[in-house]
């Protein structure tokens, strides 16, 4: 029996947009271990959560699956001694049911998910989110330790660098010397950037926005070869075929809520290419001419999450590329949890915004 002893401060989404502060009393587990919370990046899931976009999602929740911290207690299914740092995978794999059985990233072990930040606070131990002081390790949850050389908020970016591997090189089944164009710049889309140019991709585009220029610029320092804005140049297959002098091998579309993005895409990317999709629409019908699909023999994948490989993969570019520290832009404690929902959504405007962190020691840590 593994027990915290104390109360725990948690930011809870009671309702869509409605966060409160609240102590979740100690709750006493059979196996796992206990996470001292250091940081927690906010995603684009988080903010479809707190919008109450996403029609899975059942209230009340401690929003954060973004998390790095300290093993503060555990027993001996978790493999690391405490005090070290580490992050946990977002999905947990039962590794018994039909999802898990076919290595999706998606596990149906528990209703409506199995990732941390989306699994409901009324199921014990309740702390199964990164908005808090502490986290429920599960005994299967896959964990990695990471470095203690950088901050605790730079070390959140190793989930979307292993989004974007798995994103840009292992989904297309990526080959050196191919071309690649993402579409959005953000915390994935530069990651896609990265892990594109470390496995040898010749050429790397990103697209964006007049508003994204910050990102943009940040995307040429990450090794991008070009980067358009879309608003300027709305000829998008012209200037990329200027730049590469044919159509990409791949495309990635990390666009928020653009359901012509993935039109573009299939008419930019070369015949016989591949299209990741990684990017949800706002639960919109899509109503496109499949026959492009038919007709270019084109490869299409959905993408959600990352593999355990990427993960070791960004584990260790986290500790040997100083690029990393640029992916984190804002941070704000716990108590401004709400304010950072709001910034990561965009309502406190744009300038500089790249990924927002939530910084916080819990007791202990």
């Amino acid at each position: 029996m593994v027990e915290l002893g104390h109360a725990a401060k948690a930011m809870v989404l009671v309702e869509p947009r409605q966060l409160a502060a609240t102590k979740i009393p100690s709750q006493p587990v059979a196996a796992g271990g206990w996470l001292a919370v250091e940081a927690t990046a906010i995603s684009g899931a988080d903010v479809q959560a707190w919008h109450g976009e996403r029609r899975e999602v059942q209230y009340p929740l401690i929003p954060g699956h973004q998390v790095v911290g300290r093993i503060a207690m555990a027993d001996e299914s978790i493999p690391y001694e405490v005090g070290t740092r580490v992050v946990l995978e977002p999905t947990i794999k039962c590794g018994r049911c039909n999802r898990c059985r076919l290595d999706l990233a998606t596990c149906q072990f528990r209703k409506p998910s199995n990732t941390y930040g989306l699994i409901p606070s009324t199921e014990p131990p309740a702390l199964w989110g990164g908005m808090a002081e502490y986290l429920y390790i599960d005994p299967a949850a896959t964990i990695h330790p990471v470095t203690d050389d950088v901050p605790a908020e730079v070390a959140t970016s190793v989930h979307s660098l292993a989004t974007g591997y798995t994103w840009a090189v292992e989904l297309p089944n990526l080959k050196p010397g191919e071309k690649v164009l993402v579409l959005g710049p953000g915390p994935r889309g530069l990651a896609c950037v990265l892990a594109a140019k470390a496995a040898g991709a010749s050429w790397v585009g990103v697209t964006g926005l007049s508003h994204d220029r910050d990102r943009l610029d940040l995307a040429e320092k990450l090794g991008a070869d070009i980067t358009i804005d879309v608003e300027r140049h709305p000829d998008l297959a012209g200037v990329v075929a200027d730049s590469t002098g044919q159509r990409p091998d791949v495309i990635i579309d990390v666009t928020s809520d653009d359901p012509e993005a993935v039109f573009q895409a299939f008419d930019i990317v070369r015949s016989g290419g591949r299209v990741i999709l990684a990017s949800t629409k706002g639960n919109r019908a899509l109503h496109f001419f499949s026959d492009v699909i038919v007709s270019k023999q084109l490869t299409v994948r959905g993408a959600v999450g990352a593999s355990t490989d990427s993960y070791r993969w960004a584990t260790q570019r986290l500790a040997t590329d100083e690029r990393v520290d640029d992916l984190v832009s804002h941070q704000f404690p716990l108590d401004e949890a709400q304010r950072a929902m709001q910034a990561a959504a965009g309502l406190l405007g744009h300038d500089e915004l790249i990924q927002t962190t939530k910084t916080y020691n819990a007791q202990g840590a």
